[in-house]
């Protein structure tokens, strides 16, 4: 099971939301997932949903609140690599229009709404429910354990567009683009996407990321630190092996005598200890790591002298 499965899987089994916030996650669901269609003058609800547990709840909350006969086809769709897909159809009948007007579809004179309706916009509350409708029916986000990724697909433009207003309510600025005919709304932070999952209410698929995070961030520590390391033996090991070199230059041409006595030392040091660090050989000759690079330096700048 995907990620994406799991987040859902853990929405949809949560059955603590009160009738108006479940209305408002029904509204969402049909607004990206859905269609309203007008046949004689009488009106019929269709929602494609692609996880059978979904499709359960929503036919059981249309069917025990309204008490509308539904149909449910189960078929084959390949668009989505998914081996279901489920349509809940309300047929035409009697309380389909109220029923329409009720989540923000219709007005009063029963002219058609394209937007999201203004009670789950006002409502902190309606608007967590409306946003995690709109995940349930077309959002994504990628496992914690790869790069952060959170999206919404949404066929209609109308609706990206009240999906960035209801996310900038908590503050939340997405980024958009399209793709194979849908506009898309992302996220790819970490911080971002962890607070999309705590709005909407996926606690258990927060903790998981927040986790992983937390080893994520260790991992790459250690990494950087083990990285930082490597570079510095390997700077000290070569400057090491150009010291040596140095000092045989000497040696050949005036021999290490030729040096005055601390860094006849220095040199002498240098080769008994070749892969110590300027501390450690500062330490052998009771000097600073200061002092020690100096005296190397004067070293270098003879040899130099000589070639």
């Amino acid at each position: 099971m995907s990620f994406t499965d799991q987040v859902k899987e853990e929405l949809t089994h949560k059955d603590k939301y009160d009738y108006s916030e479940q209305l408002a996650e029904l509204a969402a669901l049909i607004r990206i997932d859905g269609s309203i269609q007008i046949s004689n003058k009488h009106l019929a609800v269709k929602i494609t949903l692609y996880h059978g547990n979904l499709a359960r709840r929503i036919y059981s909350l249309i069917k025990e609140r309204f008490g509308f006969s539904i149909e449910i086809r189960v078929r084959q769709d390949k668009r989505f690599n998914l081996s279901h897909s489920y349509d809940i159809i309300v047929t035409p009948q009697p309380g389909v229009r109220e029923f329409l007007l009720e989540l923000g579809f219709l007005t009063p004179d029963n002219s058609l709404v394209f937007h999201i309706k203004d009670e789950y916009l006002n409502s902190r509350q309606l608007s967590q429910a409306y946003l995690r409708g709109l995940f349930l029916g077309g959002g994504s986000v990628n496992k914690p354990q790869s790069e952060y990724h959170l999206e919404f697909r949404c066929e209609r433009e109308s609706v990206a567009e009240d999906l960035k207003i209801l996310l900038a309510k908590f503050e939340l600025e997405a980024h958009q683009t399209q793709h194979k005919g849908y506009h898309v709304i992302y996220f790819k932070s970490y911080a971002e996407v962890v607070k999309v999952l705590n709005i909407i209410g996926a606690h258990q698929a927060m903790l998981k990321m927040e986790n992983d995070h937390i080893v994520k961030e260790l991992k790459n520590d250690v990494n950087r630190r083990v990285n930082f390391e490597t570079a510095n033996l390997e700077k000290s090991v070569s400057a090491a092996m150009d010291q040596l070199e140095y000092i045989d230059i000497i040696e050949r041409k005036e021999g290490l005598e030729s040096l005055s006595p601390g860094l006849q030392e220095m040199a002498e040091v240098r080769r008994e200890n070749p892969y110590a660090s300027l501390k450690e050989l500062g330490e052998i000759l009771d000097l600073s790591k200061s002092g020690v690079n100096h005296r190397l330096r004067r070293i270098k700048k003879i040899a130099q002298n000589l070639t």
